[in-house]
């Protein structure tokens, strides 16, 4: 009996610390709630900075889809690049993945979804299918439309380059399809996939200016001038694609002119699949040269030097590259003052775009160092000021201890009667 006794007492003091341990774990739990945000909000700036850097790096590859037309000058005809094709299509999945998961990411840390999850955990439905149907599905809904991040990334991920040059540009070989309207809604296609994702950069940005330093850490000024500087070299990389691209349509677009003209010209066996041995190609040399520029014939405009060049047929990926990337550069920081358009109306529209892009990157680089200078002016008087306040608290300090000894105040006073005197001494030399 008395084992059994002692066996109870055992049992209900070790139920008892559990239960003690129990609740100072929750105690620990809710006294700590400043904790449990910073984490959360520790978390929040790593997945942006991930997402910022995915961003860029998704604008860097986007391009590749504009060198996968490639023209062979010499037989005069259209092929695409199978292997820029297959890795542009590869790793457009992968940059478009991350995407996704930022969609994922902010509703899963959106405050209706919490919410969500509150509600269900206190409410135990029996059908899990039954709740997220009636609730789960419309609450997401709410956070998609009311969120213009996410409704950016959706729109960010849509295939656009995908479809203008997997399917538009491989009709092409038949010159007839090149209709006025078939080739602007390939631009569109192309020159649209830009729009979300530049604007999701520059809404990253802002946020970064935004958030306290403390919680972007202290790689914050460094971190937002190398994306300043990023946007402009991205730029330049982009708008040296989209020259490459048009200048391949230009040159296809003199051919079409040309082959009209010409009795016997079959347009639809421009692809470089077809055999060419048959073909009369001399009159478009006359027709459409760039070796010897003549307007008079036919004027290539701002796009003569990438033809003249001979990066339209090479698979030289390196030479291609930096040639277009000197195009866009040399361009952007002249702002396109020393292009000479031909009589196209797109083509004049994209030089003056040139320009103004150029002219709002340059502004807004002044802007943002603008800002440093002042952030720095701002940091100098602050540390200055705190300076100031520190010397004159000594010196009150001494002379506060001289006081207090000359008046007789006794000495078990004198540490209480400091602190309150020395408190009063700060506030009025702070304000």
């Amino acid at each position: 009996m008395a084992n059994a006794d002692v066996t109870l007492v055992v049992e209900k003091s070790e139920e008892k610390a559990a239960e003690r341990h129990r609740y100072s774990n929750i105690e620990a739990t809710m006294e700590n709630p400043i904790m449990n945000d910073e984490d959360e909000s520790s978390r929040i700036q790593k997945w942006k900075k991930i997402f910022v850097a995915s961003c860029l790096i998704a604008v860097l590859l986007d391009p590749l889809f504009l060198y996968v037309p490639m023209m062979k000058n010499d037989i005069k005809c259209l092929l695409s690049d199978r292997n820029l094709k297959i890795a542009a299509l590869l790793l457009r999945s992968l940059t478009d993945l991350f995407y996704i998961l930022d969609i994922i990411f902010q509703i899963y840390t959106s405050d209706k979804y919490s919410h969500l999850m509150r509600v269900y955990d206190t409410r135990r439905y029996r059908s899990r299918i039954r709740f997220w149907r009636k609730y789960g599905v419309p609450t997401i809904a709410k956070i998609i439309l009311g969120s213009y991040n996410v409704l950016i990334d959706i729109l960010a991920i849509l295939p656009l380059p995908q479809v203008a040059i997997l399917i538009f540009f491989s009709e092409m070989s038949d010159l007839k399809s090149l209709t006025a309207i078939r080739m602007v809604t390939m631009n569109l296609f192309v020159l649209l996939q830009y729009v979300p994702r530049a604007l999701r950069i520059y809404l990253s940005c802002k946020e970064f200016k935004r958030t306290p330093e403390k919680d972007i850490g202290e790689t914050a000024k460094w971190v937002k001038g190398v994306l300043n500087f990023l946007m402009y070299i991205l730029s330049s990389h982009v708008l040296g694609a989209i020259c490459y691209f048009f200048a391949i349509q230009r040159m296809a677009t003199c051919w079409h002119n040309s082959c009209r003209k010409a009795n016997g010209c079959n347009t639809s066996t421009f692809g470089c699949h077809y055999h060419h041995t048959d073909r009369n190609i001399t009159f478009l040399n006359d027709l459409c040269p760039i070796s010897s520029v003549n307007t008079s014939l036919f004027d290539f405009g701002i796009y003569i030097t990438v033809l003249q060049s001979g990066i339209t047929g090479s698979t030289n990926y390196f030479q291609k590259f930096s040639n277009c990337f000197w195009w866009g550069l040399r361009n952007l920081s002249s702002l396109g003052s020393n292009l000479e358009p031909s009589v196209d109306g797109w083509e004049n529209l994209f030089a003056a775009f040139i320009s103004i892009i150029g002219l709002l990157l340059f502004l807004y680089l002044i802007g943002n160092l603008q800002t440093y200078m002042q952030l720095d002016t701002q940091r100098i008087e602050a540390h200055r000021h705190k300076m100031k306040v520190e010397r004159k608290m000594k010196e009150r300090d001494k002379e506060t201890e001289l006081w207090l000894s000359a008046n007789g105040i006794p000495k078990r006073l004198h540490k209480d009667m400091k602190l309150k005197i020395m408190e009063k001494v700060q506030q009025e030399l702070e304000e």
